[in-house]
């Protein structure tokens, strides 16, 4: 299975995090100032990008020889995770974890959610994760495997999730319209160690979180 981390410069993940999700063999993107964690924990990825407007320029000298380095003009039309996100996708990956891609920019992390959309119209898992938080999205019913905190919570993503319905969670529901927005999903608990989702139309965020 092919596996990407990008690691963007928002809020950076713990060590612990990190080491939770990389698997030998997995392809490292930094993603400007995410080079920053991974030069504190002495990580080498196998690309860092950017427009560099947010690193230290020792940071960018002491990665210069050891990695591939994608320097962007400062004025573009896309962010450097979404830069990260395509250079990810030319590997044909199966799943792309975006770690770093949450924080004080609630701008850019709405963007970052998009790029799961992308990942999940491309036919990839796409995981957006902090130490507190795992999103991803769903276009088709499935089974939901506990493993990151006890709460999990639900919103329609764009158009609203028709015939919703929850199995072994605490606050079960059947054939429910979800909307953006709306409150009745959040902060759900799983009953068991897998539950059920199913729905007939629409894309579904799923946030497993804890505190």
């Amino acid at each position: 299975m092919r596996r990407v981390i990008i690691v963007s410069g928002g809020t950076h993940p713990s060590l612990e995090l990190f080491r939770a999700i990389y698997k030998n063999g997995d392809f490292i993107i930094g993603a400007d100032s995410g080079a920053e964690f991974l030069k504190r924990e002495g990580i080498i990825p196998d690309l860092l990008l950017g427009d560099f407007d947010s690193i230290k320029e020792e940071t960018l000298v002491y990665f210069n020889g050891k990695t591939k380095v994608l320097k962007y003009d400062a004025v573009k039309d896309f962010t450097d995770t979404e830069a990260a996100y395509a250079e990810a996708v030319r590997l044909h990956p199966d799943e792309i974890y975006f770690l770093g891609c949450t924080g004080s920019r609630l701008d850019h992390f709405i963007g970052n959610l998009s790029l799961l959309d992308r990942a999940l119209k491309s036919g990839i898992k796409g995981y957006l994760m902090d130490d507190h938080n795992k999103i991803f999205f769903m276009d088709k019913p499935g089974i939901i495997k506990k493993g990151f905190g006890n709460y999990i919570s639900f919103q329609a993503f764009r158009e609203s999730v028709k015939d919703f319905s929850l199995q072994g969670v605490r606050y079960p529901l059947i054939a429910y319209e979800l909307k953006l927005g709306d409150p009745r999903n959040i902060s759900n608990e799983f009953l068991e160690d897998e539950i059920k989702v199913s729905f007939k139309s629409g894309v579904l965020m799923v946030f497993m979180t804890r505190d």
